[in-house]
């Protein structure tokens, strides 16, 4: 089943007022018919918000579905892929086909305009995971202070991220409970599909944690471990919030990845992954990863170049 990142701030753009029943009905349909996860319903919603933003916003479904006509969604995906890149693109297609496609099957439009939105095709590992490089990890492992609860937090879902490399809906989602101090354990919950990740509680992570709940989490009735520090104090909602929180230290501390690395939680998880590929057994790197399929791993065996450069065979007549 496929599933949809939620776009990164700061453009998320959240759909008009004026089509929030047919948004509702839509995410009904995604919850009911074609049977999404939630987060994936949440995340095709604010793609949709930017389409709805190119039309004006509509003043209703009538005038958006009236205005839906080959050239101007053409222009629109064009317009969409200058200032995005291709997994953004990619993720509005998607989202775009789904959401024309329900259009049809819910009388909004006579016909099933889905086709005028280009599939997507991906080759199956056709890319090559984007680590964060180690030194920038290590630049904001050792940069951020711990004078203010911002700093303890933040250093602390850092070291986390770094340390166990988790999506980050599952560092969102962390709760105290799954903490086992005594144990010194940590349980992230399974996300995407995956399965739940039990790992032994490292002591730099666990240290940086520990001190942020006793000396940095605000007072809450919410049992997540991370939260807002501004009232109401509440969990972080959302993808694009936590995303915000790395992007605002690297600035601060001027780390600056490469081109095409991400700036979010994904960074790590590629850095982790490739760091482990080679070093550990390859089921205990899927274990590690949360993976319930192993060939969702595989990915991580094409950063090791020194071993592919091993197993690459001579081209004929190479010698001379």
């Amino acid at each position: 089943m496929t599933r949809i990142a939620a776009p990164p701030s700061p453009v998320r753009v959240d759909p008009p007022c004026s089509l929030a029943l047919l948004c509702e009905q839509y995410r009904r349909h995604a919850l009911s018919v074609r049977v999404v996860v939630p987060d994936t319903a949440k995340a095709e919603l604010l793609y949709l918000g930017r389409f709805f933003a190119h039309f004006g916003p509509p003043e209703s479904p009538l005038v958006l579905f009236a205005s839906l006509a080959p050239k101007r969604l053409d222009a629109f995906l064009a317009e969409y892929a200058e200032g995005h890149g291709p997994e953004s693109l990619c993720n509005m297609k998607k989202s775009l086909r789904s959401f024309l496609r329900f259009a049809c099957e819910s009388g909004y439009v006579e016909r099933d305009l889905s086709a005028l939105v280009p599939a997507v095709r991906r080759h199956r590992l056709g890319r090559v995971p984007r680590a964060l490089p180690e030194e920038c990890i290590a630049t904001l492992l050792t940069g951020i202070g711990s004078k203010t609860a911002a700093d303890l937090r933040d250093s602390a879902l850092i070291s986390l991220l770094a340390t166990y490399g988790m999506r980050g809906v599952q560092l969102r989602r962390l709760r105290l409970d799954d903490i086992d101090w005594d144990g010194s354990l940590v349980r992230f919950p399974a996300a995407k599909g995956g399965r739940p990740i039990l790992v032994p509680l490292a002591p730099e992570a666990g240290n940086r944690l520990a001190e942020y709940i006793v000396h940095g989490r605000p007072g809450s009735p919410h049992r997540e471990v991370f939260l807002t520090l501004a009232e109401p104090f509440r969990p972080f909602t959302c993808s694009s919030q936590l995303s915000a929180v790395l992007r605002q230290r690297m600035k601060q501390l001027g780390v600056e990845p490469p081109e095409g690395v991400s700036r979010g939680t994904h960074g790590f998880r590629h850095a982790f992954g490739t760091r482990l590929v080679g070093q550990v057994p390859f089921k205990d790197l899927v274990d590690l990863l949360g993976h319930r399929d192993p060939s969702s791993t595989l990915i991580y065996g094409k950063a090791s170049l020194g071993d592919l450069r091993q197993a690459a065979l001579r081209w004929p007549g190479g010698d001379r």
